[in-house]
C-alpha cells in the first residue's frame, strides 16, 4: 500500500507546494517598485510578515511599515505595483502537484488547503483563478486571524475536513509547520521538492 492510500484526506500547503517560490528576480523587481537594495528589502519583506498573513494588517500599512523601516517613502502607485507584483511572484502554479492533488480527489480522498497567506492574494486565488477549484476545504491565515504552526489554523482545517487527525496527511515545504501538525496527531511530510516527496507518497510499503 502506498503511504497516500493510508490516508483519507490530505492538507495541501500553497507556496512551496501547490506553488513555486517567489523567485530572486520576483523579489529583485519588488525591490526596485520601493527604492531599496535588493538584499534589504528581501529581509524587510519577510520580517513582521506573520502579521499581514493573519489579517491583523491591511496591505497599505504593510508596505508602509517594510518601507519606513528600510528608510524610504512609498507613494500610493509604489504601494499598489507592489502589492500587484506581490501577488504575482505567488501565482506560479505547480502543474504536476496539481495533477496529483486531482487524483487524490478523483481516487475519493478529501482534499484540502491550509496556508499563510495575505487577504490580497488569497482574494485572487478565489476571484482569479483556478488554483483552490480541486480542493473541498480551504483553511488561510487572513480568514481565521491565525498562522501556522499555531494549533488554532490546523484545528480549523480538520474541523473543515471532518476527518480525525490520525487520518489526514500534511504537505508543507517548512519543517515548524510540519512540527505543529505532528503536535496535533496530523501525519507530516516535508514537501522538499516534487520530484522527491511524490515518489515516496506513491511507492508501494
Amino acid at each position: 500500500m502506498a503511504l497516500v492510500d493510508r490516508y483519507s484526506g490530505v492538507i495541501f500547503d500553497y507556496g512551496g507546494v501547490l506553488a513555486f517560490h517567489q523567485t530572486v528576480a520576483d523579489s529583485a523587481g519588488m525591490a526596485n517598485i520601493a527604492g531599496l537594495p535588493a538584499r534589504a528589502f528581501h529581509d524587510l519583506y519577510w520580517t513582521d510578515r506573520l502579521a499581514y498573513d493573519r489579517g491583523l494588517t491591511t496591505a497599505e500599512d504593510y508596505w508602509n511599515d517594510l518601507a519606513r523601516r528600510g528608510g524610504v517613502a512609498l507613494d500610493s502607485q509604489q504601494i499598489l505595483r507592489l502589492i500587484e507584483a506581490d501577488v504575482q511572484s505567488w501565482l506560479k502554479f505547480d502543474s504536476g502537484v496539481y495533477d496529483f492533488a486531482e487524483s487524490l480527489r478523483q481516487s475519493g480522498k478529501q482534499i484540502a488547503v491550509l496556508s499563510n497567506m495575505p487577504r490580497e492574494l488569497g482574494e485572487v486565488l478565489k476571484a482569479k483563478t483556478n488554483g483552490f477549484a480541486p480542493f473541498a476545504h480551504l483553511t488561510l491565515s487572513y480568514e481565521v486571524k491565525s498562522v501556522k504552526p499555531e494549533p488554532a489554523i490546523y484545528e480549523h482545517c480538520l474541523a473543515g475536513m471532518g476527518l480525525r487527525p490520525e487520518e489526514i496527511l500534511f504537505l508543507d515545504d517548512r519543517i515548524e509547520n510540519i512540527r505543529g501538525a505532528e503536535r496535533l496527531g496530523v501525519r507530516g511530510v516535508q514537501f522538499t521538492s516534487r520530484d522527491e516527496v511524490l515518489p515516496k507518497l506513491m511507492a508501494e510499503t
